[in-house]
């Protein structure tokens, strides 16, 4: 398990070698060098799949044939010209090498292979073209932007309208509360109306009266003479503390 392999692994490798340590490691080394190259296999196998997809199927719907492929490529025979040789002649090698020899029959392959590489292209564009569209770009100018070949990012910002000043202008005035005050009339400022001035007049005759008919006395806890008569009270009090500090002294 040192070694980096799964305990699981380990202990199999064990009981198919009858415990023998070194070759249950080499076993261990084997199983992983197939792995490895399976996986290999298997994404060559993806990425051929995917090219003889690109080269479409013979008349009697098959697929080019990888292996007759590889030995016209060996040949010197460019791959595409010819996978397109073996399609059309139902992957029968001879006829495929003859076509591929003959100047006027290999012009003629290349020229269809161009069309449909044409053919494949418009269908991008036109799948561009919808998807645009459908985005709510004019048609008209979309078809123009589009053909000139340019990336999807570059079409995009050819389409998309480009922001007026004076529109981001009048749009941040419009959320300013500082601009908005600056345009103000001065003279449209209004002061208290009139209606308010006469309500305050009012409001002031009728204190005016209730102060007139109130008594000023009658808001004090006691009389006037019983008020007197606590201060004569108090004033008394405070002769004769005098007077026994007077005497206190002497």
């Amino acid at each position: 398990m040192s070694m980096g392999f799964k305990e699981r692994d380990a202990r199999r490798a064990l009981r198919l070698n009858n415990q023998d340590i070194g070759r249950a490691v080499d076993f261990l080394f084997e199983e992983k060098a197939k792995r490895k190259q399976k996986r290999e296999d298997d994404i060559r196998h993806k990425i051929e799949i995917m090219e003889l997809k690109q080269y479409g199927v013979t008349p009697l719907k098959k697929a080019v044939n990888v292996e007759k492929l590889k030995e016209l490529v060996a040949i010197g025979f460019e791959k595409k010209l010819a996978a397109e040789a073996l399609r059309r002649n139902e992957n029968d090698f001879q006829k495929a090498l003859d076509d591929l020899t003959n100047p006027e029959t290999n012009s003629v392959i290349q020229l269809d292979i161009e069309s449909r590489k044409r053919k494949r292209e418009q269908r991008a564009v036109n799948a561009r073209i919808e998807e645009l569209v459908s985005m709510g770009f004019d048609r008209s100018r979309v078809v123009a932007v589009v053909q000139a070949g340019e990336t999807m990012e570059q079409t995009m910002s050819r389409l998309l309208p480009e922001v007026d000043p004076l529109l981001a202008f009048d749009a941040n005035s419009s959320g300013n509360p500082a601009s908005e005050a600056s345009n103000l009339n001065p003279d449209s400022v209004e002061g208290p109306s009139t209606a308010d001035e006469e309500r305050d007049v009012e409001m002031e005759d009728e204190l005016a009266r209730d102060i007139g008919k109130a008594d000023a006395l009658s808001d004090y806890d006691i009389e006037v003479t019983k008020e007197g008569e606590a201060i004569q009270e108090y004033l008394a009090l405070l002769a004769s503390t005098d007077s026994k500090e007077a005497l206190s002294s002497c």
